[in-house]
C-alpha cells in the first residue's frame, strides 16, 4: 500500500522545496521493465506554484537498489526531483500536470558504484547549508539536520567526506553567529534571519531562469 512521504529541503542553485511521494516505487505493469512513483514538488516560499512529478525508475537503476523501499531508493528520488529542478527540467506551475522524471543509468557510475547529482564546491556546501537552515529552521526556529545523508548523495555521492564537510559548513556558520549549534542540528538566529534578502533574491533568480526557460521553449 502505498504511503505519504514528504521531505523538506533546498535545491543546490537556492529554491526551498518541499516534496510529497506516494511511497514506494513500483511496478509501472503492462509488461514494462520500468518501475513508477509519483509525486508533488512544491516551491516552499509560501507561494502557490507545484509540479506534479511521475518518476520514471529504469530496470538497470533498480538492480543497484537494495529495495524498492529502501533509503537508498528514497534519497535517489528525492534527488532526483531536486537535479531536475535545478536543472530547468521541471515547470513550475499553478495548475496540474503531471511531468515526466527519468531516473536512468545516466545517474549512476558503474564503475565507481554511486548515484551521482552534483560536484558542489567547499563554497556550494556552505551556501547550501545556509539556505537550508534559513528556509527550513524560520522564525520558528526549528532544528535542522545537517548532517543528512540525502544532501550528502545529492551534492557529491563520490565524496566520502561530504557529512563532514556539511557539519563544517555549519560550524563555521555557528562561529559567525548565523545558527546556533546541538550536535547534527542547527537553528536559525537574528543574523541569519536578517539576511532575509539575500535568500530570497537568490530563489527568485533561480525562478526566474526557470520560467523564461520554458516560455523560450513554447515560443
Amino acid at each position: 500500500m502505498d504511503t505519504h512521504t514528504t521531505f523538506d529541503g533546498v535545491t543546490l542553485h537556492g529554491m526551498p522545496v518541499h516534496i510529497e511521494l506516494q511511497w514506494p516505487l513500483h511496478s509501472s505493469g503492462g509488461g514494462s521493465d520500468w518501475y513508477v512513483l509519483h509525486g508533488a514538488l512544491r516551491l516552499a516560499d509560501g507561494g502557490p506554484l507545484y509540479a506534479d512529478i511521475a518518476l520514471n525508475l529504469a530496470q538497470t537503476i533498480r538492480e543497484v537498489l537494495p529495495s524498492l523501499d529502501s533509503d537508498l531508493a528514497f534519497w535517489l528520488a528525492i534527488n532526483t526531483a531536486r537535479k531536475a529542478l535545478d536543472d530547468k527540467q521541471l515547470e513550475l506551475l499553478k495548475s496540474s500536470k503531471r511531468q515526466p522524471v527519468p531516473v536512468s543509468s545516466r545517474c549512476y557510475s558503474i564503475r565507481d558504484k554511486h548515484f551521482r547529482f552534483w560536484h558542489a564546491t567547499r563554497e556550494q556546501v556552505q551556501e547550501f547549508v545556509a539556505r537550508k537552515v534559513f528556509w527550513l529552521s524560520g522564525s520558528q526556529r526549528d532544528p535542522v539536520m545537517i548532517a543528512d545523508p540525502c544532501d550528502a548523495q545529492y551534492l557529491d555521492a563520490a565524496d566520502p567526506n561530504m557529512m563532514d564537510k556539511l557539519l563544517g559548513a555549519a560550524k563555521d556558520l555557528a562561529a559567525r553567529g548565523m545558527v546556533e549549534l546541538a550536535r547534527d542540528y542547527a537553528r536559525a538566529t537574528d543574523g541569519l534571519l536578517a539576511q532575509s534578502q539575500i535568500f530570497h533574491s537568490v530563489k527568485d533568480r533561480a525562478l526566474e531562469e526557470l520560467h523564461a526557460k520554458h516560455a523560450f521553449e513554447r515560443a
